[in-house]
């Protein structure tokens, strides 16, 4: 498997765990230290995902960092609801 599915598929499990070990990591995808080392320093530094915990554990902070979407525009119209009175029949 190359790095970028590595990547991929380490950055949906810790997506879905919020926290990880590194132990883990390198157990679920067969990493050697500096494969590891690799995927830390990407999901940290280069996506901005997770940041790191007492060096043994990578925590899920999302994509609050460069990765994220622009911002939104600073006018919006509000959404055309129905009303919230219900009569019977």
């Amino acid at each position: 498997m190359d790095f970028v599915a590595v990547l991929d598929q380490a950055i949906a499990l810790l997506r879905q765990r919020g926290r990880l070990t590194y132990r883990t990591l390198q157990r679920q995808f067969q990493l050697d230290a500096a494969a590891l080392d690799d995927l830390k320093d990407e999901l940290i530094e280069g996506q901005r995902l997770a940041v790191d915990e007492a060096g043994r554990v990578l925590v899920w902070i999302g994509a609050s960092g460069a990765t994220a979407l622009p911002a939104a525009p600073s006018f919006v119209e509000p959404l055309q609801q129905a009303p919230l009175i219900y009569t019977p029949p």
